[in-house]
């Protein structure tokens, strides 16, 4: 089974990658998405290694 809220990390990120997210993270956000931005900052969050 897939995570629908899992995000493809590329292994170089670019600047116009960074603002593109963001731009479209507040347009989620500003229309109404805050608990599906929410869903998608814990489902990945999960996957971070801690030190």
């Amino acid at each position: 089974m897939t995570d629908p809220n899992a995000l493809s990390i590329p292994p170089h990120i670019s600047a116009a990658q960074i603002k593109g997210f963001a731009f479209a993270a507040g347009r989620t956000v500003l229309e109404g998405g805050v608990g599906k931005m929410l869903d998608l900052a814990r489902a990945n969050l999960r996957n971070v290694p801690r030190p």
